[in-house]
């Protein structure tokens, strides 16, 4: 593998540390800041609007005038947003900026796309499984200050990179790809249906089974490590099956698997069921981040990417704030159910529009 192949995937992958510890604790460090779960909510809702329309900006400029000085840019203030986290929740609404752009740089520089997003998607859920055993040794404030150096290492592995791209020196929202965007937007649904979810999900177990981070730790762990070995055989998976079947299959199966986790009667059966969905629905990321870079044009990719990251964060935004009023009344499981059908709907959406591509 090239010097710089190598570099562009770490660094790229480094940020699943700081995923990995973050799905854990942050609901749980806002809950003993003395913050409601409705406020909780609302704070997660916020930072992935904010996080989604910085990173436009930073696509934006970087189509314009090149990837790797917004890379910077929107890497360093994620860093102080983590820094700053120490002293106010608030921080996090720009805590996790930009990473889109480090996507386009490895579709300008790196040959085989989809064995190097499978790479890269195998590296950062080991990173991030790394990330899920930290509040087994580490308290909130110590996992908060490893969030700021990673992040700023993530940056400081790009230096050697270099980049050719040198943008079209205007910068711009317009697309020529808008009829592909609009297929992909089913993202959105997707989006809706995570944000329901997943951002509250470690408080649903610490209120469904009374676990504590430490105690949730092991599975986070766990789930991530077998995504990663899943992730691996994607490209095979893909070669097999075929990109959009294979995606289609694994994800309706997955969905099975959470309507099933609601119903368990111990934290061992949720658990091990959350591994199992994770694996599922994750495992056929690289195929389909491969395939979005592959169709859009080399000058629209950070902007495509970043509109579709909006088109997937403004519905996803209204999920925690949604969870965070169902857990005050003590719906806990309500979630779930509404998280199952915007799945299923996304998945019917994207295979009828993509079934055809031989791609």
């Amino acid at each position: 593998m090239k010097k710089e192949d190598f570099l562009l995937i770490v660094s790229s992958s480094l940020g699943g540390i700081a995923w990995g510890a973050n799905t854990i604790i942050i609901p749980l460090y806002f809950k003993t800041l003395g913050l409601t779960p409705l406020l909780i909510g609302e704070i997660l809702s916020a930072s992935i609007v904010s996080n989604t329309v910085f990173s436009l900006l930073w696509s934006i400029l970087a189509d314009a005038y090149g990837r790797k000085r917004f890379i910077f840019i929107s890497r360093g203030l994620a860093t102080v947003a983590f820094v700053l986290l120490l002293f106010t929740p608030f921080s996090y609404l720009f805590s996790n900026q930009g990473y889109g752009l480090i996507s386009s740089l490895m579709t300008e520089k790196i040959e085989d796309l989809d064995k190097a997003m499978s790479y890269r998607s195998s590296l950062n859920i080991l990173f991030s499984v790394i990330g899920s055993l930290l509040p087994l040794i580490l308290n909130y404030r110590y996992i908060i200050v490893v969030d700021a150096t990673i992040t700023l290492s993530s940056i400081l592995l790009l230096i050697p990179v270099k980049e050719k791209y040198r943008g079209t020196k205007r910068p711009t929202l317009r697309i020529s790809s808008f009829k592909l965007l609009g297929k992909l937007s089913t993202e959105a649904i997707i989006g809706l249906g995570a944000g329901i979810l997943l951002p509250m999900l470690s408080l649903w177990f610490n209120l469904k089974f009374g676990v504590t981070a430490s105690e949730l730790s092991p599975i986070y762990a766990i789930s991530e490590l077998t995504l990663a070995l899943g992730t691996l055989g994607a490209p095979l998976l893909g070669k097999t099956l075929g990109r959009i079947r294979a995606i289609f299959v694994t994800h309706i199966l997955a969905i099975i698997v959470l309507i099933l986790i609601p119903f368990s009667k111990s934290l061992f059966i949720a658990g091990l069921l959350y591994i199992i969905r994770n694996t599922l629905m994750n495992l056929t990321g690289p195929l389909m981040n491969a395939f979005i870079y592959m169709i859009v044009k080399e000058d629209e990719r950070s902007r495509v990417s970043s509109i579709l990251q909006l088109l997937d964060a403004v519905p996803r935004s209204i999920g925690p704030t949604l969870t965070g009023y169902l857990f005050s009344t003590g719906n806990l499981d309500i979630p779930f159910f509404i998280t199952a059908a915007l799945y299923m709907l996304s998945t019917i959406l994207f295979y009828n529009f993509f079934k055809d591509l031989k791609i």
